[in-house]
């Protein structure tokens, strides 16, 4: 039964830590902040039977909405017991979407952002504690991540359990009672020694294995339920870098009546609009059902953004996978796209026992979006007939500027075999600007899909491609000599870890007197889950990725890159998760300049 906790006119609303933890378990900080007028810190110290409680009071209502960054380092050298380490408390500058400040509680809603602790469990032992209730704790699935990773406090008939690849990869439920409507209960998870150990409230479970390395972020998700945190501590681990760049909204989840926006695409009109694309799921966050492209466009170098548009809607059916290029000569605008029925699932298309069937579309504009073609269908030259669930980008295509093929249009794209069920990606190509499409080369090698492709140096494309081999959390390439007709030397990429994701590729730009050629690469930069937006850049045509900054430490998925004429950079990205897709700028004195 959820005990009330120890000291009850106080309540945490934000993180502690100590770093330089001894071997073992570390000791137990407690940092607490209270409503009041602003006035100085202080530290009160008490003693307990087996542990040292140290209490912070941060007198702060009057600061609002805890509109200041504060950060603060105490020595403990005068304490009773003193420890050999330093413990120091982190208050946000900001609260994620969709949480509030309730007297001494933060309240989470259902679907609001996933509350950052600001501190990444790296390779050092560590403590994580949270003391929260939820009003619903049936089958919401709210849960205390680590990366990607979930302690869920009630899934599936309302049971406990933990989920991700800090836990083996698969869905696992817990042998402790669940969490009650209302009350406050106490989860405590402790790496120390090689081994997980959780504590749910007050049960210690059988320990799990430490897969080692960096877990990722701790944070606090809502998810279906409304979440009142009292305590969310965390010792060990390190601070979240600050990221580089700045952003903002383009698409949240809500807007419009719309249950989730998904799958961003981005192009640079010939006139300089910025132009972003996205997925409208209306009935959920469902890859199937009914799904409408959707367009805003920027015209400031993507610091606003307009209302939305709508590019195509089927009523009830699966409109998405958008991937757009620009033709050159023309500047007229082709978005290439998927389409099925509202009814058919993706496993149902796999196994061919769907009504329908994933059909290849394009759109086109010649005003710069503001309008569009009716689609027309272009499956009978794109798509084999032993082929079941297929798929364009998404991300954008590309035209090609050298050599023998300058001028083709290319649109990466991938596909699932009937008979073998294996994954490929694959190219569509277009020699008379975008007026006929013919198919492409395919991957020599399975486990790959999703991608998107580059024009090297030499000539060569580059084909960038999600991974689907489970063993190893990296990319995968291949490169094409006959502007992709074929695809050859397919392998990972060491460098470039992935949570199993889709990224994006670009050329910031072409090699020029006294300076190398810059390609740039974007993607959740995690083998935990889909976090850490990060953007990367190669000198040596996507050979070696010495460069990468950080655009968002927290849930971050799809992604697409365009570069503007300025010499920015616009990242268009997932986060949230799914709450947003959010369009991150990064000026021309912040990219690297070999």
């Amino acid at each position: 039964m959820p005990a009330s906790p120890a000291t009850t006119d106080q309540r945490v609303s934000c993180v502690t830590r100590t770093s330089n933890l001894p071997s073992g378990e570390p000791s137990k900080p407690s940092v607490c902040a209270t409503s009041g007028a602003p006035k100085a810190m202080g530290i009160q110290t008490r003693k307990r039977a087996r542990e040292q409680r140290i209490t912070l009071a941060i007198l702060g209502r009057m600061l609002g909405f805890l509109t200041r960054s504060l950060a603060i380092t105490i020595p403990l050298a005068a304490c009773a017991a003193p420890p050999a380490a330093e413990a120091s408390i982190e208050i946000p500058s900001a609260l994620p979407a969709g949480w509030s400040r309730v007297d001494d509680t933060l309240l989470g809603e259902p679907m609001a952002s996933p509350l950052g602790s600001g501190w990444i469990l790296d390779q050092s032992a560590a403590v994580v504690e949270v003391e929260l209730s939820l009003a619903d704790a049936s089958t919401t699935a709210a849960s205390l991540m680590i990366g990607g990773s979930h302690l869920g406090f009630c899934g599936r008939s309302g049971q406990p359990f933990v989920e991700g690849p800090l836990f083996g990869g698969t869905t696992r439920f817990l042998e402790v009672p669940p969490p009650q409507p209302g009350q406050l209960f106490r989860v405590r998870l402790t790496r120390v020694e090689g081994e997980l150990r959780i504590d749910w409230n007050g049960t210690p479970l059988p320990a799990l294995p430490d897969p080692g390395g960096d877990l990722g972020e701790v944070r606090l998700r809502p998810h279906r339920d409304t979440m009142t945190v009292a305590r969310f501590v965390v010792q060990g681990g390190s601070p979240v870098p600050e990221p580089v760049g700045s952003s903002v909204a383009v698409f949240e989840a809500g807007e419009g009546g719309v249950h989730t926006y998904r799958i961003p695409a981005l192009v640079v009109a010939a006139n300089g609009d910025l132009l972003a694309f996205a997925e409208a799921r209306h009935g959920g966050s469902s890859d199937t059902g009914d799904i409408d492209l959707v367009m805003k466009r920027s015209r400031d170098g993507g610091r606003s953004w307009s209302a939305m548009q709508t590019v195509w809607d089927d009523g009830p059916h699966t409109c998405g996978n958008p991937c757009p290029v620009v033709v050159q000569e023309t500047g007229e605008i082709l978005l290439l796209s998927t389409h099925n029925l509202g009814q058919d699932h993706e496993s149902e298309i796999i196994a061919q026992t769907s009504e329908g069937t994933r059909t290849v579309w394009v759109l086109r504009s010649t005003d710069h979006g503001h309008s569009w073609s009716a689609p027309e269908e272009i499956t009978a030259s794109t798509k084999l007939p032993h082929w079941t669930w297929y798929a364009t980008g998404p991300g954008a295509g590309v035209q090609l500027q050298r050599g023998a093929h300058a001028g083709r249009l290319v649109i990466p794209c991938d596909h699932i075999e009937a008979e073998t069920k294996h994954y490929y990606s694959h190219v569509i190509y277009s020699d008379d600007l975008g007026e006929t499409w013919q198919l492409g080369g395919s991957t020599p090698e399975h486990q790959v899909n999703e991608c998107e492709l580059v024009e090297l140096e030499d000539g060569r494309l580059l084909l960038n491609m999600r991974n689907y081999d489970r063993a190893q959390r990296t990319r995968q390439q291949a490169w094409s000599a006959d502007g992709g007709l074929s695809w050859r030397d397919q392998r990972h990429v060491p460098e470039l870890i992935e949570p199993i994701c889709q990224a994006s590729i670009r050329r910031l730009r072409w090699a020029g007197p006294g300076q190398a050629g810059v390609l740039l690469f974007s993607n959740p930069a995690s083998r935990a889950g889909r976090q850490s937006m990060t953007l990367r850049a190669s000198f040596d045509d996507g050979a070696t990725w010495p460069w990468s900054a950080l655009l968002d430490a927290g849930p971050a998925a799809y992604s697409c890159l365009q570069v503007l004429a300025d010499g920015s950079v616009i990242c268009l990205y997932e986060a949230g998760p799914y709450r947003q897709i959010r369009a991150h700028r990064l000026e021309a004195s912040q990219l690297p300049g070999r």
